[in-house]
């Protein structure tokens, strides 16, 4: 999934708690409100995110960058105000999936995207958005839907409860190009205009907006809220002779070339909704030929070429830096990381959850091109432990499957939602 993040905004109602920075920005318990919100894109299976911004939008492109966790990060800026409508047409521009998720860059709605997703798809309108039921409704207009469909808006005022559009939309990335205004509310032009089918998706997530001092104070007094906990599954992939050519002890970037059609099966997993992980026995920093800022250079390069080719980067590198006749004393052991034990993966799965992402291993897969990489997905417990590329015969039933490559792997993994 792409996602686009509505950051541009002047955030003038909240000057009297954050003056110097943009809305987005906003601290909670020391954090970037709009960290919260890229763990919440991420934990839900995005991995390219488009932010667009506006206001002091150096502040925000500063803080981010290019890349956040797993997704690849791009910017839209208006240099002069587009409104919601002409912010979201102007970074639809930059996304290539059909259908795009859109969040607002000062709110906090932890809808299921990935449930909400498949609503949309099957719906056949252009636009989903997702209601939010909350008991004190009498200052939020009203959304009125039949059936998963918005039939209007209801300026309330009296009613104490009721639904609000919680600003999550679905939207068909080319939908906005029967729009020929460039400035425009998307509320207005579009989820207003009758001439529209919005669909109407409902969630009992937490929701919370930020907009003004005293929604802000409860965001600090309720900041484990703002941790959207997922279940995922992943793919634990080997490096050498699984993603790219094994020269023995690479570490050069210059040496490094990718086997025939890896970084598109790298591109194919991430699209099926699988977090890819990248584990990788590393005996040349015990040897000593090369040590652990090598290896970080050398994967920030392969990150730099992924999102060049595809727009995706992995989701993360674990090395094994051990090895029982290391030349480096401090690293001559044998380690529980090493595979083919578990403890690459494990470590994954505990760092994972610290973001609120629980990895189902039942439903994670791993592959390498020797029997070490299976052995250390079956002592993890992975659900397919996949043998690839490899003349090793020793497989007697154990490796879950044989394909050739990384790419025919991925080609017969399904899809994950």
């Amino acid at each position: 999934m792409e996602a686009i993040v509505l950051a541009g905004g002047f955030g003038t109602r909240l000057r009297e708690c954050v003056s110097d920075i943009p809305k987005p920005l906003a601290p909670v318990d020391g954090t970037p409100f709009i960290h919260y919100l890229l763990d919440y894109l991420y934990a839900n299976g995005v991995h390219r995110a488009v932010i667009s911004t506006g206001y002091l939008a150096e502040a925000i492109e500063n803080d981010i960058g290019g890349s956040y966790r797993g997704m690849t990060v791009e910017y839209s800026r208006e240099f002069s105000p587009l409104g919601t409508g002409g912010g979201i047409k102007k970074a639809l521009g930059k996304c290539t999936e059909e259908n795009v998720v859109v969040i607002n860059g000062d709110s906090f709605f932890d809808v299921d995207l990935f449930a909400m997703k498949k609503v949309h798809e099957s719906s056949g309108c252009p636009v989903t958005l997702a209601a939010k039921h909350i008991e004190n409704a009498c200052r939020s207009g009203l959304l009125d839907f039949k059936n998963g469909r918005l039939c209007g808006f209801i300026e309330n005022g009296i009613a104490p409860s009721g639904y609000i559009n919680g600003g999550v939309y679905f939207i068909k990335r080319t939908f906005l190009n029967c729009i020929t205004d460039e400035k425009f509310s998307f509320e207005n032009a579009v989820l207003a205009n009758p001439e529209f089918e919005i669909g109407v998706f409902e969630s009992d997530g937490y929701f919370i907006d930020i907009g003004i001092p005293e929604a802000y104070a409860l965001a600090q007094a309720n900041k484990e809220k703002l941790v959207s906990k997922r279940v995922r599954s992943a793919v634990f992939v080997d490096r050498d002779g699984t993603i790219n050519r094994d020269t023995v002890h690479l570490y050069r970037k210059e040496e490094f070339e990718f086997l025939p059609d890896a970084d598109k099966a790298i591109a194919e997993l991430k699209k099926k909704g699988f977090l890819v992980i990248v584990i990788t026995n590393q005996a040349g920093i015990a040897k000593g030929l090369y040590n652990t800022e090598d290896v970080d250079i050398l994967h920030e390069y392969v990150d730099s070429l992924l999102c060049q080719k595809h727009s995706v980067i992995a989701d993360g590198y674990y090395y094994c830096p051990h090895h029982p006749e290391a030349v480096v004393e401090a690293l001559r052991l044998d380690c529980p990381c090493r595979k083919p034990k578990a403890g690459l993966i494990l470590k994954a799965v505990d760092d994972f959850e610290k973001i609120g992402i629980k990895i189902d291993l039942s439903r994670s897969i791993t592959i390498g091109n020797r029997m070490s990489d299976v052995y250390a997905g079956i002592n993890a417990g992975t659900k397919e432990n996949i043998l690839i590329g490899s003349d090793e015969t020793d497989y007697n039933c154990t490796a879950s499957a044989v394909y050739g490559s990384l790419y025919e792997a991925a080609d017969n993994i399904k899809q994950v939602f």
